[in-house]
């Protein structure tokens, strides 16, 4: 039987079996890579997919479900590594000096120009 329904896909594409199969009650639709998935009309309609920031013509999944009072997050730009050192110290309750001391001894390091993604430091 496998080989007989692989003998009768092998003589069309893809999109043309979705062709035939559109609007019938049969379970066929296509298995769309991801570039398609993102741009496929129900899931435009849906707000399935969001652009990846610095990435355009990139998509990436949109939160799900979306919830009214936890709505998610849309994709946001990928941290840097050491972006936000002095932040998460301060919201750990480290103060200046510790933060500077920790800094000169090398046990932690930050990103060249200090926070990356706008979090404010509380020091």
């Amino acid at each position: 039987m496998k080989a007989r329904f692989g003998s009768i896909f092998i003589t069309k594409t893809r999109d043309e079996w979705a062709d035939i199969f559109y609007g019938t009650d049969a379970c066929c639709v296509p298995v769309l890579n991801a570039h398609e998935a993102a741009r496929h009309p129900h899931a435009v309609a849906r707000g399935s997919f969001a652009p990846t920031p610095g990435k355009e013509g990139f998509f990436e999944p949109a939160p799900a479900p979306k919830l009214s009072r936890t709505p998610g997050h849309t994709p946001r730009p990928s941290p840097t590594p050491g972006g936000e050192t002095r932040v998460v110290l301060a919201d750990f309750g480290f103060g200046p000096q510790e933060v500077a001391t920790l800094l000169e001894s090398g046990a932690v390091a930050e990103a060249s120009g200090g926070a990356a993604t706008g979090r404010q430091s509380k020091l």
